[in-house]
């Protein structure tokens, strides 16, 4: 009876023993699907008796293991959802193998699993996005683990675009209007598995800084010797703070910044700039427009204007004005033409006095002003260089840049010969040649040698015949005193005396 007794409290007692859920579920994994619901994943019990796998969450209040909800014995894994997530602000999970009433589950709180938390910082100036998250350390191989980062463009399926052994990642390169998604799983092992875990999933939505498509710098031109136009058309649309104008001597190509220009919401796209700080008489400049943006970053320089500087020389035996000057540089359309402007005595304007095609590689041009007889004296010149046809932005028109304004002056300049001969056919009267003066105080006189006034007149085109008043008597031959009297153009008294001889 003891023997039969002892049997069955020992197969009761052993069967007690066996049935007790004393192994510790290993939990696979805890990853976040891409709507946000966790997917906790563990490997089968080797309990036996088991009548379901509970999930367990650590209480982040009380600290306390909550019991979430159970499977069946065939499902070894469980799917939390996005909105049980945030409601209970669950971040550890684990799974208990339950034997049933009066037997127990296994232990719980030592295979718990933190789920990978990604957050993203943008770097608006970089175009760049810094991905961070938790580590993932809970596997049971160990702390050795490698991270591969996803990225998905546009909806165009994930890519892994890098991988790491740290918690951070920088993703380059963004571009504006262009939608991203990112995750990151991490691998045990080092990268070789088989269990792995997935982040949550950020968005990053392309709203970037924009860059400019264009900056044009339209036109460089003088207004005078101490103020050159700078016109230059830029991309509204971008995000710009502000533009810095640059400016060189030609000569030696250094620019610096003499000014900037803040750009402001609904700034016109076509800015005019006015620099008061040039000797445009004696000097041509580089111009060049460089666009800043809200990161202090240089964004896109424009093309370069180059000024016209304009010099003159004249020549008063051939009564000329050598004209020459630098070429324009920087349209787009390169130049077409130049066009030689003169303003002289009563012109209001500037008058167009002759058109040189740029085709012609010519820089220079001679003005001859001897038939200028009514002029003052002085020229005043200026160049005027056309822009040759091209499809502009926004169809802007065809650029003009005008040179320095150069005046010379010719000073009376005056020819008398020394002698004449009334009966030649070549040479009858004698009167002198002058331009450049005032014709109403015009006065040429004739004297003889004891200072007898023989003749005397105050029309321009009219000589001495060598007669008396150029109607008496024929005068001997001989040596007789001129004297040519007038004012110049500024109002100076001019007068030459000297002699001349009447041959027979």
């Amino acid at each position: 009876m003891k023997k039969i007794f002892l049997i069955l409290f020992l197969a009761i007692s052993g069967n007690f023993v066996y049935s007790q859920c004393s192994t510790e579920v290993v939990v696979d994994s805890v990853s976040v699907l891409p709507n946000g619901d966790v997917i906790v994943a563990w490997q089968a019990s080797p309990d036996v008796g088991i009548v379901s796998y509970d999930i367990y969450m650590h209480n982040p209040f009380t600290t306390a293991n909550d019991s979430l909800s159970s499977t069946n014995t065939a499902t070894l894994f469980y799917i939390i959802p996005y909105d049980t997530i945030i409601k209970y602000q669950i971040h550890e999970v684990g799974i208990v193998a339950n034997c049933g009433a009066g037997i127990g589950i296994s232990p719980v709180g030592g295979n718990y699993h933190n789920t990978i938390e990604l957050t993203q910082t943008i770097n608006i100036c970089g175009a760049s996005v810094n991905l961070t998250w938790n580590a993932y350390n809970d596997f049971n191989s160990g702390v050795n683990v490698l991270y591969n980062v996803y990225v998905n463009i546009n909806g165009g399926g994930f890519l892994l675009v890098g991988t790491t052994n740290l918690l951070t990642y920088t993703y380059a390169g963004l571009s504006i209007g262009t939608n991203y998604q990112f995750f990151v799983r991490a691998i045990e092992n080092s990268g070789l598995g088989p269990f792995t875990s997935s982040s949550n999933l950020v968005n990053v939505a392309g709203n970037f800084l924009k860059n400019p498509s264009f900056l044009y710098l339209f036109t460089g031109t003088v207004i005078d010797s101490s103020q050159i136009l700078v016109e230059f058309y830029v991309d509204t649309t971008a995000d710009i703070k502000y533009y810095n104008i640059k400016r060189a001597l030609s000569a030696d190509t250094i620019f610096s910044t003499i000014n900037t220009v803040t750009n402001y919401h609904g700034i016109d796209p076509f800015i005019e700039y006015y620099d008061e700080s040039v000797d445009a008489k004696n000097n041509s400049y580089l111009y060049q427009i460089e666009a800043i943006n809200q990161c202090n970053q240089t964004k896109i320089i424009s093309n370069i204007g180059k000024t016209m500087l304009l010099t003159v020389s004249s020549d008063l035996p051939s009564a000329t004005n050598m004209l020459s000057w630098n070429f324009y540089e920087g349209w787009q359309g390169n130049v077409k033409e130049y066009q030689i402007y003169r303003l002289s005595k009563n012109d209001l304007s500037y008058n167009l006095i002759a058109s040189i095609l740029a085709s012609t590689t010519t820089n220079t041009y001679l003005d001859d002003v001897s038939n200028e007889l009514l002029g003052t004296g002085e020229f005043c010149y200026k160049v005027l260089a056309i822009e040759d046809n091209t499809v502009h932005i926004d169809n802007l028109p065809m650029a003009t840049s005008s040179s320095n304004e150069y005046c010379v002056k010719h000073e009376p300049f005056v020819y008398i010969g020394n002698a004449f001969e009334p009966l030649s056919l070549f040479n009858p009267t004698f009167k002198p040649s002058a331009i450049f003066y005032d014709l109403s105080t015009y006065l040429f006189s004739i004297y003889d040698r004891w200072g007898h006034k023989v003749f005397e007149t105050n029309n321009r085109d009219e000589g001495w015949n060598g007669k008396q008043n150029n109607s008496g008597n024929n005068l001997p031959l001989g040596a007789y005193i001129y004297l040519l009297k007038f004012k110049t153009t500024n109002g100076d008294d001019f007068q030459k005396r000297g002699t001349v001889t009447l041959i027979r």
